[in-house]
């Protein structure tokens, strides 16, 4: 064909064409300015200009498609693809007015639908779902633009039969969108778990570090304390022995020798039992030597023992050797010279240790280590443990229950 016969083949297209575009203008020249408008305004932030400039094309195409091939006339149809496009651009900031915005545009009576229609009917809605808020006025919006869609069927070229396919347009993205929402909702919660529970864990971390310190110190405290306050005190009669006759300061300087060295050896222990591979063993000083080097020390005390003793590596045993240790330590230092009454009763089911010294101090305002650590070692093993003054006398009783298997 030569040119002139494709003008008579086409020319009632561009006619169309050129009718359907002076039709368009107004709208399309009030769709910039408002544009402009909102942007004068700053009512449109970044992401709302992007969103805006992505629906451009849905737009442009829309209006290529009303141009080419009419679906309404006297501008009716850009007028649809203008109403219920432009909204597209405010889906996630704004999912209820901009759907319902969009859904009111659908009762225009069509001659057949924009091509990328239906896209931009699922991105909507599915927004809704996913943003809108609150869940009744999702619904209510829903409803309100299935009502249009049925609405907007039933005026157009459809059967009645397709308003259903037109609600279920509607209604599956919003349902769609709420199960995304709800997965997102589920994922920010575990997320959130997820950061509590890694600051539990750093909380629990540093509680047990310090509770492990604790008992560090408990267990040098009551190692290093008893021997030291021994060997102050035969520092103290060696002392006084060389200002009288230098030869009876040999025993005071030999006993500060061998409790230096059991010292020492003790501590080995406490960190043998620290040490990442140690077996958690420590050997405990038999009770009648502790008492009896007490007594070489100048710490005078008495000793009565009934009942069978339980199992040297029972943690019951080694708690008590550490409570008389520490009584016998405290009697030392603050009622130096005063006779100290210990009594152990050993029974089937529990271990009962009485301390008893006289003194004319008074009790301090807050227990110190010795003390605290008693008390603790008795907790800690499901005893109880008791000290004050009585009739001036300071006592400390503890009693300790016999581990599971050996009880008798």
């Amino acid at each position: 064909l030569d040119e002139h016969g494709l003008w008579f083949r086409y020319h009632h297209l561009f006619s169309d064409l050129l009718r359907s575009r002076q039709a368009c203008e107004p709208l399309a020249g009030l769709h910039l300015r408002a544009c402009r408008w909102f942007e004068g305004q700053g009512l449109l932030d970044e992401a709302v200009e992007q969103a805006l400039r992505a629906g451009h094309l849905d737009v442009a195409a829309g209006l290529v498609q009303v141009i080419v091939w009419p679906i309404a006339g006297h501008g009716l149809g850009a007028l649809f693809v203008l109403g219920s496009t432009l909204p597209l651009a405010w889906r996630r900031t704004h999912p209820l007015e901009s759907s319902a915005v969009s859904a009111a545009f659908w009762v225009i009576p069509l001659d057949g639908f924009p091509v990328l229609g239906f896209v931009g009917v699922i991105l909507q809605f599915f927004a809704l779902g996913g943003y809108g808020a609150p869940r009744t006025a999702v619904v209510l919006v829903a409803a309100w633009a299935a009502a249009t869609a049925v609405v907007g069927t039933l005026v157009g070229p459809e059967a009645p039969v397709a308003a259903i396919g037109a609600v279920l347009v509607v209604v599956a993205p919003v349902l769609a969108g709420q199960v995304v929402r709800h997965l997102r909702s589920q994922n920010d919660a575990l997320a959130a778990l997820t950061l509590q529970l890694a600051d539990e864990r750093d909380r629990v971390e540093e509680a047990a570090v310090g509770a492990e310190r604790g008992r560090i110190a408990q267990e040098l405290h009551d190692v290093v304390g008893h021997e030291v306050t021994l060997i102050a005190i035969q520092a103290e009669a060696a002392a006084a022995a060389l200002g009288v006759d230098p030869s009876r300061a040999v025993d005071p300087v030999e006993s500060i020798r061998s409790t230096a060295h059991r010292a020492l050896r003790e501590i080995r222990d406490v960190l043998g039992v620290l040490a990442p591979h140690g077996d958690g063993v420590t050997a405990a000083e038999d009770i009648a030597e502790l008492s009896r080097r007490a007594n070489a020390a100048g710490i005078a005390n008495t000793l009565e023992v009934t009942g069978t003793p339980w199992p040297d590596h029972s943690p019951a045993t080694l708690a008590v050797n550490r409570i008389v240790r520490e009584c016998l330590t405290n009697a030392g230092r603050h009622a130096p010279g005063a006779p100290v009454t210990l009594r152990i009763d050993w029974q089937p089911g529990e271990v009962v240790v009485t301390t008893s010294n006289r003194t004319g101090g008074r009790l301090p305002s807050s227990p110190g280590r010795g003390i605290t650590g008693m008390r603790h070692r008795a907790e800690l093993l499901g005893g109880a443990f008791d000290a004050g003054y009585h009739d001036g006398c300071f006592e400390v009783r503890a009693a300790l229950p016999a581990p599971r298997g050996e009880a008798r």
